[in-house]
């Protein structure tokens, strides 16, 4: 897009998006195909955001990335190599921290699975992090980490046993010097687990139909020695949103500048009936909690420790007791306080092929939100072609805090 001699601005006004995905063959036997991706998102200036929204891609962020990778793999092994850069549209009046480039960021993975009865897997990774000091506060850094893991899952009809251990190996190269003076750093981190769970089945019936239930007990207990990360900068990392699938998660951090540690047991039960013929899920009920021996030390940056105890409680049903008709609700509830944390209630209704409606309330009582989301798929090509599959999608969604 361009605008040339724009009045509004006084200047020229530009903008370029573009999309590619694809394999090249390299024409070696020894080499293969290599995986292309490319993601450019460029504007001319801090305000294209607020005066062009619907213009080619629509821009509802003021950070664009400019991403550029290449992939390879070959059986067990992968290998990969990737440029970022991102483009933050600064707002005086409400500024950003921009996210550090990649510049650039090399990785590798070898796995197996059911290897003798085991899984195991090595993730190694060097990444070139480079920012404006400006808006950081924090040395720029080359890091290198390797992640590996062993893990002999033990499956049967009537439950699991899964013992696994990891290892956390980190190394960093700063470009300036830390709090207590150092321009390098170093970090290794053991992780152990022993989850397990049981299926009890039986058959019954409710309101005149037949299922097939079942009870489903579950106990993981996670092991994570203490390391002070306090004076490593934070690259990369953010905090788990905490769900029903993130309170099974060995750690409590989304990237690799923080490793939590943990010395706790998460139990949960969940309980679903099911069709007896398609083994259709019609009701899933669950609950899940956890218990922490020791408290939190590990936190981002600015975060609060968390003490020893129990955890909020995770509550979540999903009903479809009618193909058209599906309800979703997520529960967290303090049991101190006795007020719930967070509530997600959705319901969609779906009568045919291409016909949607969903509804879904979303409270957040520690962040003073509320909203109500709406979103339809219908077809409209039957209007005037007669034809039901030309289908066009809308949503809408409104809030307030």
């Amino acid at each position: 897009n361009v605008l040339p001699n724009d009045r509004l601005r006084d200047r020229n006004r530009w903008a370029v998006f573009a999309r590619h995905n694809g394999s090249h063959d390299t024409g070696l036997d020894s080499v293969g195909a290599v995986g292309v991706g490319l993601n450019l998102n460029r504007v001319s200036d801090n305000d294209y955001w607020r005066d062009f929204t619907r213009r080619g891609l629509s821009l509802t962020s003021r950070l664009l990335a400019n991403d550029g990778a290449l992939s390879w793999s070959r059986g067990d092994l992968s290998l990969s190599a990737r440029a970022l850069k991102w483009q933050t549209l600064q707002d005086l009046s409400a500024p950003i921290v921009p996210p550090y480039d990649r510049l650039p960021q090399l990785a590798g993975r070898w796995a197996k699975v059911n290897d003798r009865g085991l899984d195991y897997s090595v993730d190694a990774d060097y990444t070139r992090f480079r920012g404006d000091r400006f808006w950081t506060r924090q040395p720029d850094a080359e890091r290198a980490f390797v992640h590996g893991q062993i893990a002999r899952p033990f499956t049967r009809p009537w439950g699991f046993f899964t013992p696994k251990a990891q290892l956390h190996a980190s190394s960093y190269r700063f470009d300036g010097t830390l709090a207590n003076g150092a321009n390098s750093a170093s970090r290794v981190l053991p992780t152990l687990s022993l989850d397990g769970g049981l299926v009890f089945e039986r058959d019954t019936s409710y309101f005149g139909r037949a299922f097939r239930q079942t009870l489903e007990p579950r106990l993981m207990y996670v092991y994570t020695p203490y390391r002070n990360q306090s004076l490593l900068p934070n690259y990369d990392t953010g905090l788990y949103d905490f769900n029903f699938a993130t309170i099974w998660a060995e750690n409590a951090f989304a990237g690799h500048d923080r490793i939590v540690d943990n010395n706790l047991v998460t139990a949960g039960l969940t309980t679903r009936l099911l069709d007896p013929d398609s083994g259709a899920e019609a009701v899933r009920l669950g609950i899940a909690q956890r218990y922490r021996f020791s408290g939190q030390q590990v936190v981002l940056p600015g975060g609060t420790p968390t003490s020893k105890g129990l955890s909020d409680i995770m509550l979540g049903a999903s009903i479809n007791w009618d193909p058209r008709w599906s309800f979703d609700t997520v529960l967290q509830y303090n049991p101190d306080t006795r007020r719930s944390t967070r509530t997600t209630i959705h319901a969609r209704y779906s009568p045919g092929e291409y016909r949607t409606l969903g509804v879904a309330y979303r409270h957040q009582r520690d962040l003073k939100s509320e909203s109500l989301d709406v979103g339809w798929q219908w077809p409209l090509g039957e209007l005037w072609s007669g034809r039901p599959e030309l289908g066009a999608s809308h949503g809408a969604s409104g809030g307030g805090s």
